[in-house]
């Protein structure tokens, strides 16, 4: 290659209009890829070539050199990887983002590179410090391998992924990231695995697109892994292994007893020693080689993860006694945070660390770790999980003691689930307070000091106990309360019964009724507390439980069961109840610490003597009570039981000036009269029924108590079911106009539909207060609220208590003629107080009065929109666009809109069952059989007004923030409340394509979606499905919901199909907008040289070459696509940010010109623009650009041979900075065909003939001759020795040496000529041949002069002999 020479600029004046070029956006969690990639082979299975690593990878204990990008998804290390069906266990190394069948031939592009330049290791180096913060790492690598919209072999749609291999040489990690990833039927797989499968992950994904969404380290779409094999130090673990004692490779084997220098308690037992066994537990006495885990082992165990490991496969159990000040600090850290009430400073930690040890059954390793911290009075364990592969092995995480009376089972349902599974709310930790001491959680009240303590008895109870504060139970007033040993308060009288029982008869506060043992062990204890410090407790966690109620605490009645026994036995639990007073109000706070598992009978909650007043705590097992809540904080449940109106915070005031509905089993009140008429889907009403069982009505009273759908009614049904206010309870309603009342639904209706202008006029408020089912089992507290200002109506449904049941309900509204109906979607009857569809618990809302219904996401529609026919499985006409719209890659100038929730371009489409591959271009925003003859209205318009193309321009800015945008045209279509075919519901939703010439945009925005059994899909095709997406979304009414750009209820999508010259932009670069184009600017301190584009010339032989830089000349308005040579086809190619122009003289001459001056021959060329004006005016202000550049090589050269011991030819390499460069041979022959040339140690007798070929190499013979001007001898090897003997001189032989023969000269670019061998006298047996030679132009004549007799001799004048250099040769 020639070195770079400066350019010859002979003129710079240049401007061009660019072209608009785009791209798609690479994800953000994406690397860089494209440019200066290597592209994969197109072929179905096929693979790269081996790819040799700069940095050697380290995977799992094995280093590799090489690496294959294999198309159907994966890498592989040692050989190329052609199988499309994944399976587990291939006995290779493979890190398989997505391995299914892909088909590269069809579309897309795969492609690598290894990156190390500083930005990209910058980048890879902040992600691996965010996702392994306790390991020491800079990256000196990034191998990326990116498929990009790669299409399934079976089509219907394409997959973009990348997999970034990080290392600096001793630790090694991967990112896989996800970008759109279309759903299949192909089998697929993602993770990776090992040649033992002792070390494989797969990524558990439902389906493929949640690929996209779903994550490891909590970045959508990003998946990181830690797969050297060394070390891996999850963020909750305490270090290990520098300084750990390692126990013995053996199956079933365990440490030497280790001596402890801080004893540990361990409930009520004090040990000074410890086994770590190396099946996954601790134990004091004894080793333990158990590998099947059991209950009721009759020994005090601790447990991590109990089963059965093999060490002798590989991975390390250590452990260690830490009483370093930095570990005991964040020891007793960790304990202070989550036993907050328990003073503690931690003196020694014991730390004993399983890592990445197998499973004996093979199939995956396991790392966690257990720490013992104590101070001798307290001690504490902290369980850590790290990794942790399946398995189907027995497995067992917990602890135990000799008599299981404090037993605890972490209830994971999988192995793997315990590393993200905690306590304590820190992913894969849980920790214990075992020292048997009073344990008190965080959301206890304290209890122990001055509580009187039950007696032990079997199924007992305290004594009568008098309240100075008496606490008043749903209407009634106690002065006295029984604390009773099985888990439950009395008011009227001890209460031995350990089976619980609903309809019981009696008041009675059950935490937790079953049966408890406290002969073996545990505390039942009581006190009533009126100190300041508890009062202000309570009454702080009254008013943030019930904000709406004015409440101060004069009492608190606190009973705990500390530590309590099972009957059965196996495991304990600690529960606290407190009654909290001020005499006219009263609640209840239980609070639940650890509670066991257990196959005891047990009960959860609360009854009165008739079951009017009843609630059962909905947990599936006991364990679960320590993490359940109705006020959002583990473990502790709170409720108000004066039996007083009870308003939670979503509720209007209500009871005051209420009218209350008469007493009677499904009964309703009489006909009430409207201050304001309510208008209901389009029909307006006077008057108004509150129906006993939960709906309201409008023509006459309703009594059913059995829900059923197609009513025939208008209706709204807060919850539709059999209540009996004959048992208790109160319904009442009324209209209300008060200012407050007004404002506060005024402002909740602006809340909730932002874009509907509305001021209340009306409320009407129906409440059902504690009214029980008629089954029994509790009660249920609602209300409903109709909004009204005339024109518009809206509906709020607010859910304070509601109580489980078995009865039939339902929850929604419904029309006379169903076409407009709603359904809330809870599985249980108590979801609804948490439940919402405005994100507000407990609170649903819905426009109702049948007009336009605009979601905030939706653009405005309905005014000047065109309606389209009404009609089974019909469609618009063809709609004609003044804006064409370009759909990958097509342009179109009509669309049809499709009844049955689709666009098309070419014809309409009747097709109402949903179907990949249709072979049309479509747009489907719900594609389902829709059937606008039952209600609902399906319109259309082409918007150009200023305020919506602002509307959907920010929009576009917002979601594509790199893509220069501005909206010239809007085609809005919407579907607004049109019944599915079914009839289930109706669904709301709308489609907006952007346009504006050259990009294109689509916009799907969803409203209500109701529930649905038919088929139905959304998304977009095109004709051949290489561009296809479905948005996964598992049920319709997710749409609402769902989004790709965090709008809920919409989705966008960039249509055009058109690429973004972004994507080139080196590290040195930045992509910004100029002059309305999108390009690569230079970044500061990257502009040298500035005058000239920062030109670097290179010229070698008859070729050369050019190149610019890209960022000044965009950043100059210049666009690289119309810049050309002299030849206009001769265009320049983008290198690493340069635009780079080439010629060469065979079969790229570009209009290259060769010409000679007295010293040189030049090849010139220009870059040229090829905007000029074509129109016919005399004068443009248009400019242009003409910047001439030129390779020079000198004519002249004088070379000397060297030839010692081998006869080789000589060769001169002369670059002369700024020309070009080319070679010089001077070789010797045996003959005089020059086909023998003398090789090795040469000895030439005296006399003897030689023959002399100078070639000159490099230069184009067509064009050019070498000439040989002089050439003689020297003695040594000197040109300008004194002693000389000339051979030739002036291109002719000497005449004065009759030997020699000048054979060929200035017929080509090699020259020949002979003599015979002779020596200096009186001097070395060797002589030294010299040559001065130029080349000539052949297009110029004559290149020789003849040497014959009296031919005369003249030196032309276009060469100059004031230039030389030596090549020399001797013999």
């Amino acid at each position: 290659m020639g070195k770079p020479a400066p350019l010859y600029v002979l003129a710079a004046l240049l401007s061009l209009l660019a072209s608009k070029v785009t791209d798609a956006q690479v994800p953000a969690n994406f690397l860089p890829y494209g440019y200066g990639d290597i592209v994969n082979p197109i072929s179905d299975d096929g693979s790269s070539e081996a790819i040799f690593l700069q940095q050697p990878f380290k995977y799992f204990g094995r280093t590799y050199n090489q690496i294959y990008v294999n198309n159907n998804g994966h890498l592989t290390f040692t050989q190329p990887l052609s199988a499309y069906v994944p399976y587990l266990n291939s006995g290779l190394d493979i890190i398989a983002p997505l391995w299914t069948d892909l088909y590269n031939v069809n579309g897309g592009t795969i492609s690598y590179r290894e990156d190390t330049s500083s930005a990209v290791l910058a980048q890879v180096t902040q992600a691996v410090h965010q996702y392994f913060p306790h390991v020491p790492f800079t990256a000196t690598s990034a191998f990326v391998a990116t498929w990009e919209s790669v299409p399934y072999y079976s089509g219907g749609g394409l997959v973009t992924f990348q997999v970034v291999l990080v290392s600096n040489g001793d630790r090694s990690f991967i990112l896989i990231n996800y970008g759109d990833i279309a759903e299949t039927g192909q089998v697929w797989l993602a993770g990776y695995n090992t040649v033992d499968s002792v070390n494989s992950f797969t990524i558990p994904a439902a389906s493929v697109p949640e690929l996209s969404s779903s994550s490891n380290i909590n970045v959508n779409g990003r998946w990181s892994f830690h797969v050297d094999g060394s070390l891996n130090l999850p963020a909750n673990f305490l270090p290990f292994g520098d300084g750990d004692v390692v126990n013995p490779i053996s199956d079933d084997g365990s440490s030497e007893a280790i001596y402890l220098q801080q004893p540990f308690k361990y409930f009520g037992r004090t040990y000074n020693q410890i086994y770590v066994n190396n099946n996954g537990h601790l134990t004091f006495t004894q080793p333990l080689s158990a590998f099947v885990p059991y209950l009721n082992a009759g020994i005090d165990i601790i447990a991590p993860l109990w089963t059965d490991l093999y060490n002798v496969n590989g991975g390390t159990i250590s452990y260690r006694e830490d009483t370093s000040s930095a570990v005991l600090a964040q020891v007793t850290q960790a304990v202070n945070q989550y036993f907050p009430n328990v003073p503690f400073t931690a003196t020694s930690a014991f730390v004993a660390t399983w890592d990445s040890v197998p499973y004996i059954t093979g199939g995956g390793v396991v790392t966690f770790q257990v720490v013992l911290a104590s101070n001798g009075d307290r001690s504490f364990i902290l369980i850590n999980y790290g990794d942790i592969a399946q398995t189907g092995q027995v497995w067992l995480a917990g602890y135990d003691t000799v008599d299981s009376v404090n037993s605890f089972t972490i209830p994971a349902a999988s192995a793997p689930e315990l590393s993200y599974s905690s306590n304590i709310n820190v992913n894969g930790r849980w920790s214990f307070r075992v020292d048997g001491s009073l344990n008190l959680p965080a959301n206890f009240l304290p209890f122990g000091d001055g509580d009187v303590v039950n007696p032990i008895s079997d199924d007992g109870s305290s004594g009568a106990i008098y309240l100075q504060q008496p606490f008043k139970y749903f209407g009634r007033t106690y002065n006295q309360i029984y604390v009773n040993n099985n888990g439950h308060l009395t008011f009227t009288q001890p209460l031995s019964a350990y089976v619980p029982y609903l309809n019981a008869g009696i008041d009675i506060i059950a935490p937790l009724w079953t049966d408890l043992y406290n002969v073996n062990g545990g505390t039942i204890s009581y006190r009533e507390d009126t100190s300041s410090a508890v009062l202000a407790q309570v009454t702080q966690a009254v008013n943030q439980y019930f904000p709406n109620v004015p409440f101060t605490a004069t009492s608190a009645f606190v009973a705990t069961w500390d530590s309590v026994p099972y009957i059965t036995g196996g495991g304990v639990v600690t529960f606290q109840v407190v009654l909290v007073s001020n005499g006219d109000r009263s609640f209840i706070l239980i609070n639940y610490g650890d509670i066991a598992q257990t196959g005891q009978v047990w009960l959860a909650g609360y009854d009165t003597v008739d079951s009017v007043n009843s609630f059962t705590i909905p947990a599936a097992s006991a364990p679960e009570l320590s993490y359940s809540s109705n006020i959002n904080v583990n473990g502790r449940w709170s409720f108000r039981v004066d039996g007083s109106l009870n308003l939670p915070a979503n509720f209007l005031p209500f009871g005051d000036g209420d009218v209350v509905n008469p007493i009677s089993d499904d009964g309703s009140s009489g006909a009430i009269y409207l201050q304001q008429p309510f208008k209901y889907f389009g029909r307006t009403y006077n008057q108004i029924y509150v129906n006993n069982n939960g709906h309201l009505t409008f023509t006459q009273p309703l009594s059913a108590y059995v829900p059923y759908l197609n009513a025939g009614i208008d209706i709204i049904a807060p919850l539709w079911t059999d209540l009996y206010n004959v048992n208790g309870g109160t319904i009442s309603y009324r209209e209300d106009t008060s200012s407050a009342v007004l404002a506060q639904v005024t402002q909740a209706v602006n809340q909730y539909f932002p874009n509907v202008p509305f001021t209340a006029t009306s409320a009407f408020v129906a409440t059902w207060d504690s009214v029980p089912y008629i089954t029994g089992g509790g009660v249920v507290t609602f209300q409903v609220v109709l909004v009204s200002n005339g024109d518009r109506s809206f509906i709020l449904i607010n859910y304070g208590d509601i109580a489980q049941t078995g009865q039939v309900w339902l929850a929604g509204y419904d029309t006379v003629d169903s076409v407009n109906s709603f359904t809330i979607p809870a599985a249980s009857a108590p979801e609804l107080s948490y439940s919402s569809n405005i994100n507000v618990n407990g609170r649903w809302s819905f426009r109702v009065d049948g007009s336009l219904n605009f979601p905030a996401n939706f653009l405005p529609f309905g005014d000047g929109d065109v309606v389209n026919p009404i009609s089974d499985d019909g469609s618009s006409e063809a709609i004609y666009l003044q804006q064409p719209f370009k759909y990958f890659g097509r342009t179109y100038n009509q669309i049809y809109v499709n009844n049955n929730g689709h666009l098309t371009f070419t014809l309409p489409l009747s097709a109402y069952v949903p179907y990949l591959n249709s072979g049309l271009d479509i747009i489907a925003p719900l594609w389902t059989d829709l059937n606008n003859r039952h209600g609902g209205t399906i319109s259309y318009r082409e918007d150009t007004s200023s305020a919506v193309l602002a509307q959907v321009t920010q929009a576009v800015h917002q979601y594509f923030p790199h893509v220069p945008f501005t909206a010239t045209s809007v085609f809005v279509a919407t579907w607004d409340s049109v019944p599915y075919y079914s009839g289930e519901g109706v669904v709301t939703f709308q489609v907006v394509l952007v346009s504006n010439d050259d990009r294109s945009f689509i916009l799907n925005n969803y409203g209500d979606i109701a529930q649905t059994g038919q088929v139905w899909l959304a998304g977009y095709d095109t004709v051949d499905s290489v561009n296809s997406f479905t948005i996964p979304a598992a049920s319709a009414p997710e749409l609402s919901y769902s989004s790709n750009i965090n709008v809920n209820g919409r989705w966008s999508f960039r249509v055009d199909g058109s690429a973004n010259s972004c994507d080139t932009c080196t590290e040195y670069e930045a992509c910004q907008e100029r002059s309305g184009v999108l390009g690569c600017v230079c970044l500061d301190g990257q502009r040298p040289n500035l005058e000239f584009f920062d030109a670097v010339e290179s010229c070698a032989s008859s070729t050369g070459s050019i190149s610019l830089s890209r960022c000044q000349l965009f950043e100059s308005g210049f666009s690289t696509e119309t810049l050309h040579l002299n030849d206009p086809s001769c265009r320049g190619t983008l290198e690493d940010g340069r635009l780079l122009f080439n010629f060469d003289n065979e079969d790229h001459i570009c209009g290259t010109t060769l010409t000679s001056n007295r010293t040189h021959f030049i090849y010139q060329n220009a870059i040229l623009s090829n905007l000029r004006s074509n129109d016919q005016s005399i004068i443009s202000r248009a400019r242009w650009m003409n910047i001439t550049f030129s390779c020079a090589y000198p004519l002249i050269q004088t070379l000397s041979m060297p030839m010692g011991i081998r006869a080789e030819g000589g060769v001169i390499s002369q670059e002369v900075p700024g020309q070009g460069r080319y070679e010089i041979h001077m070789v010797p022959y045996h003959d005089a065909q020059f086909t023998s040339p003398y090789e090795g140690e040469v000895e030439i007798q005296v006399n003897q003939q030689i023959y002399v070929a100078v070639e000159v190499l490099g230069v184009d013979e067509s064009q050019i001759a070498t000439v040989l001007d002089n050439c003689w001898a020297t003695p040594v090897n000197d040109i300008d020795h004194d002693i000389r003997w000339s051979l030739i001189i002036r291109e002719c032989p000497n005449p004065e040496d009759g030997t020699v023969e000048v054979l060929q000269n200035g017929n080509g670019t090699t020259s020949h000529f002979s003599f015979r061998m002779f020596t200096f006298s009186g001097n070395s047996d060797r002589i030294f041949l010299h040559c001065q030679v130029h080349l000539c132009l052949v297009n110029n004549g004559r290149c020789a002069q003849s040497c014959e007799v009296g031919y005369r001799r003249r030196r032309r004048r276009s060469l100059d002999f004031q230039h030389s250099a030596a090549v020399t040769m001797g013999l």
